[in-house]
């Protein structure tokens, strides 16, 4: 079930999308017509960054189940992220973090850790959204629901604790940074080769009048940025979204890693705070998680490793299996390290331009939307007329065929419809 999180402004929408295992969350903030300035801004803002690094060893990452990539050291640290928006009346706290997707576990326990810390009703389910960077070299054993914790192995306190306390500690720091500030929009578009469709021929499967609708081809390349500063002008953070996968690290790797998204914030982070240690600055740069689907940042594309020949097309296989279809980065040799840094690297400078060049100052009274959905027995209308009734959750087979960033188990296949 996708978690729909939607910020819009006076200008053109954007979506991220969330993964959520149980029920719809729906938070929709929004940043409309004019508000009372407080003192020079607009609005108070607010930054914060914090550590949520889990267990290093001997915990099975989450993104590819795979149940052999157990940890054994740190590529680089995971951070959590956060941004704070009053507009005096109401205000709104974004997260994002490098993990590979939120949960309402994690939700209810940076709630309620939360108001430990701040008091009740300052954050709540209704104005908190936490979103994951996505990456799928970080530990998992945190999402509470069974299909997510069987390839790690079961559920992991150490996991969890580490990814609440960071994000807690980061939305207190930009609650109490919360200041008098501006926020400014930008938005560019990457080159060609920053991502590419994992998926091609599925694609093609949509309509043709649908697919004209997009002149950049089968990935969004567009990235939109917000600019936030204290009224005085003092730079305090950035946060962006660009449409890619964290799998620039493959499921051979067994170190904890931010992967591309993370490696673009640290860079950001490190030409804006000087010779600060890495989440140790006062700027904060998040690049965070939005409509990735089908987007992989393994540019150079699928290969059989056995033949180095193009995989089948339609079920990213190799000679009928799918396990030496793989698709590699940018970096020399697919190399996994140079490639994160090539990707991480491209965010970067787009973004960088971006913040440099913005001037459309964002205006308007913060607001946001929240519900719980059950999706299972909902009544549902049909264009022709006639009612219909959704079903239980579930999963094709298919999906057990993984995709080309990380092949599944079981040489299941991409496409396929029946297990006969």
């Amino acid at each position: 079930i996708l978690a729909q999180v939607s910020f819009q402004f006076k200008f053109t929408p954007f979506v991220v999308w969330r993964r959520n295992h149980a029920k719809m969350w729906i938070l929709r903030a929004l940043l409309g017509a004019a508000v009372v300035a407080i003192i020079s801004g607009s609005y108070e803002v607010g930054v914060g960054i914090s550590d949520i690094t889990g267990p290093a060893a001997q915990i099975v990452f989450m993104g590819y189940a795979v149940s052999t990539q157990s940890g054994e050291g740190i590529h680089f640290r995971q951070r959590a992220r956060a941004f704070v928006v009053s507009d005096g009346t109401k205000r709104v706290a974004y997260v994002s973090g490098d993990f590979g997707m939120g949960g309402d576990l994690v939700n209810t326990r940076v709630v309620q850790g939360l108001e430990r810390a701040l008091g009740k009703g300052v954050y709540t389910y209704e104005n908190l959204c936490i979103s994951g960077t996505h990456t799928h070299s970080t530990p998992g054993g945190f999402a509470q629901y069974v299909m997510i914790e069987v390839p790690t192995l079961g559920f992991v306190n150490e996991t969890l604790d580490a990814l609440v306390t960071g994000i807690v500690d980061a939305v207190v720091k930009a609650h109490r940074n919360l200041q008098p500030g501006t926020i400014k929009v930008n938005r560019g578009t990457l080159d060609a080769d920053s991502n590419i469709n994992r998926s091609p021929t599925s694609y093609l499967l949509n309509p043709q009048s649908e697919r004209d609708e997009y002149p950049d081809g089968n990935t969004d390349k567009g990235m939109l940025l917000l600019r936030f500063d204290a009224a005085d002008g003092t730079p305090l953070g950035m946060l962006n979204w660009f449409a890619i996968h964290g799998t620039s690290m493959n499921n051979t790797n067994k170190l904890i890693s931010g992967d591309n998204r993370g490696r673009a914030g640290m860079l950001f982070e490190q030409a804006m705070n000087g010779d600060a240690l890495p989440g140790m600055g006062p700027f904060v740069a998040a690049f965070a998680a939005t409509n990735l689907g089908d987007v992989s940042p393994n540019t150079a594309g699928p290969r059989c490793l056995d033949t180095g020949l193009p995989c089948d097309g339609s079920t990213s296989t190799c000679n009928g299996r799918n396990e030496m279809c793989v698709a590699l980065g940018p970096g020399t040799d697919g190399d996994m390290y140079e490639s994160t840094n090539i990707i991480g690297t491209k965010q970067f400078e787009k973004a960088m331009e971006l913040y440099n060049s913005a001037t459309e100052e964002v205006t308007g009274p913060v607001d946001f939307r929240h519900s719980f959905v059950e999706m299972a027995g909902l009544d549902v209308t049909l264009k022709d007329g006639s009612s219909v009734t959704t079903c239980t959750a579930a999963l094709g087979a298919s999906f057990a065929g993984g995709t080309t960033d990380g092949p599944g188990m079981f040489d299941f296949t991409q496409g396929e419809t029946s297990l006969n």
